[in-house]
């Protein structure tokens, strides 16, 4: 009988972390250009920010301190994200309380005009392809 021999952990790096992080940027490209996203399809987009975040984290050991320089953003959106979700959570208890839930649709539209601009500085030009070069090379 012969075993098939498993593939190192760069290995494996390079051929998920690429493809996880282009659905992720088209994912966060999405929610950032809707008008009005809703707080579902946002919450979405702060999982897949957690987790390629702790994806990345999990193969720190193959791209070492470097890596912090991709991580840092990613902590940056999901913080901001969390933000969001939160109003949007408490907006849901002062539901009947139209003076409370007014100003919770104000301080979500001012998160949300935050997320914009922190995905704006993210996703940058060349972002994507300096991302999948850096990934790629875990080889």
């Amino acid at each position: 009988m012969r075993w098939a021999s498993a593939p190192d952990a760069s290995s494996v790096a390079a051929a998920i972390l690429p493809r996880m992080t282009k659905k992720y940027f088209e994912a966060g490209r999405k929610a950032a250009a809707d008008r009005k996203p809703s707080p579902r399809d946002l919450h979405r987009v702060r999982l897949r920010t957690k987790r390629l975040r702790y994806s990345l984290e999990l193969f720190r050991p193959i791209y070492g301190a470097s890596l912090d320089r991709y991580l840092n953003p990613l902590r940056n959106i999901q913080d901001v994200l969390g933000k969001l979700s939160d109003y949007h959570t408490v907006r849901e208890l002062f539901a009947g309380h139209p003076h409370l839930e007014d100003k919770m649709d104000r301080a979500a539209n001012r998160q949300l005009q935050v997320f914009r601009k922190t995905w704006a500085a993210f996703d940058s030009k060349g972002q994507i392809e300096r991302w999948m070069k850096y990934l790629a090379r875990a080889n």
